[in-house]
């Protein structure tokens, strides 16, 4: 039925050629070369810096009849979003004969997740040594997953976490900027001039979350916006 239905579609999408006829005057045109049209313009679409992309092109129906082209096959497609597994390539020919295609194209990537070697609760931080690197194929270009240790750095988990689970993005809390108890700066901007101050943070808090921090002189509690790991953004 799968077969059937790709037939179907394909010559839904030919133009003016009659591809599906059984007429083979002038020639075939060899679907294979149909095939890495499609993938070349997926392909063209891929930034070259990202690795281990793996492109897949759906099998045609080998009742498809296509009449050969007399030049090369022209193809375009659109750029596959990050969480996208199927991208469909035009594969057209518009010399000697005009026909046009709809390719289906699978798109994957080999990627390296981290796996956890323990179990680990929630609000723990996950180490080099609770971790081993494992390289999987999944569908698509984007990535939930954690692929290196530094990531791991100041992040605490946000629920218990089984042995053996590859770790994702949402599974982490975000870094730590500034921790309880550290010393900070207190900074604030009054009519155009900058003003600074010592003072303790009574918080933790990852970029741009909110805290209070004690001003060291004054021993005033106020609240601001960590903007750096040293610095806290007050607003007057």
């Amino acid at each position: 039925m799968a077969v059937k239905a790709l037939t179907l579609a394909a010559c839904a999408t030919v133009l003016f050629a009659s591809p599906c006829s059984h007429s083979e005057e002038g020639g075939l045109q060899p679907l294979d070369a149909v095939q890495r049209a499609a993938q070349r313009a997926v392909r063209r679409e891929i930034d070259p810096a990202l690795k281990g992309v793996q492109l897949d092109v759906v099998p045609l129906d080998p009742r498809l009849r296509l009449p050969a082209c007399g030049g090369e096959l022209d193809s375009r497609a659109q750029p596959p979003r990050g969480t996208q597994t199927r991208v469909l390539a035009r594969v057209t020919c518009t010399r000697g004969v005009t026909w046009s295609l709809n390719v289906p194209v699978d798109v994957r990537r080999e990627i390296t997740l981290l796996v956890l070697r323990r179990a680990i609760a929630r609000g723990e931080t996950i180490g080099a040594a609770d971790v081993s690197a494992q390289t999987r194929i999944l569908a698509g270009l984007g990535s939930p997953y954690v692929a290196r240790v530094e990531d791991l750095a100041g992040r605490l988990t946000r629920r218990p976490l089984p042995e053996g689970t590859a770790i994702t993005a949402d599974a982490l809390n975000a870094a730590l900027l500034i921790h309880r108890g550290q010393d900070v700066t207190l900074m604030t901007s009054a009519g155009g001039l900058e003003v600074r101050a010592p003072g303790r943070a009574l918080a933790d808090a990852s970029a741009n979350q909110r805290l209070r921090v004690q001003n060291s002189g004054s021993l005033k509690i106020v609240e601001g916006v960590a903007e750096t790991d040293t610095v806290v953004r007050v607003t007057p």
